[in-house]
C-alpha cells in the first residue's frame, strides 16, 4: 500500500482492515474498521476529506475523490468511480459512477454502469440504473428475489467480502493494518 501525506494531512487506517499492496491512499482519508481495500484502488483526498464506515469493502481499481462520505455495511464494486454520500448497508454494481456531491440513501443499490449525475439524491430503499440513473423501484429487503440487490448478499457468510478478506489477510497476501 501506498500512503502520502498531502497538506499536512496522512491516511487514518481503522482496524482489522485488509489492504492490498498496490493501493494508494493520499491526504485526510479515515478508513474504519474491518474494511477491505482491493488491487488498483486509488483513494484521493486533495480537495476534500474522505470518510469511509466500518465493514466497507472496495473492489479493485475504483476511485474515490472528492467529498465522498461511505457508511458502514457498503459494498463497492469494480472499477467504480465515487465522489459521493453513500447510506450504510448499500451497494454499488460493477463501474458504477457517483457524480460528486450525489446522495444514495441507505439500503440502496446501483447497478453496473449507472451514472447517478451531481447533486442527484436517490432515497432509501432504491435500485437505482440507468444513465442518466434514475430510482427504477424500491427493494423490499425481505423478499428474497431482492436478495442480489442487497449489501448483505455480498458482505455476509463463509463467501462474502468479510470472510475473503480474513483469508486473504491469514494467507499474508496483502497488508493488514490494525
Amino acid at each position: 500500500m501506498i500512503t502520502k501525506a498531502y497538506n499536512g494531512k496522512s491516511p487514518r487506517i481503522g482496524k482489522n482492515c485488509m489492504i492490498a499492496d498496490s493501493v494508494v491512499l493520499i491526504g485526510d482519508i479515515e478508513i474504519g474498521d474491518d474494511c477491505s481495500i482491493w488491487p488498483g484502488v486509488v483513494i484521493r483526498s486533495d480537495t476534500t476529506p474522505i470518510r469511509i464506515g466500518n465493514n466497507v469493502h472496495i473492489e479493485e481499481n475504483s476511485i474515490l475523490h472528492t467529498s465522498t462520505h461511505i457508511e458502514d455495511n457498503v459494498m463497492i464494486g469494480h472499477g467504480c468511480c465515487i465522489e459521493a454520500f453513500v447510506g450504510h448497508d448499500s451497494m454499488i454494481a460493477n463501474t458504477a459512477s457517483l457524480m460528486p456531491l450525489s446522495r444514495i440513501g441507505a439500503y440502496c443499490a446501483v447497478a453496473a454502469g449507472s451514472t447517478v449525475l451531481d447533486q442527484a439524491v436517490m432515497p432509501d430503499y432504491s435500485f437505482i440504473t440507468g444513465s442518466p440513473a434514475k430510482v427504477h423501484s424500491t427493494i423490499d429487503p425481505d423478499n428474497p428475489k431482492h436478495a442480489m440487490r442487497l449489501a448483505r448478499t455480498y458482505l455476509d457468510g463463509e463467501r462474502g467480502m468479510r470472510a475473503l478478506a480474513q483469508e486473504y489477510l491469514r494467507q499474508g497476501i496483502w497488508d493488514w493494518k490494525g
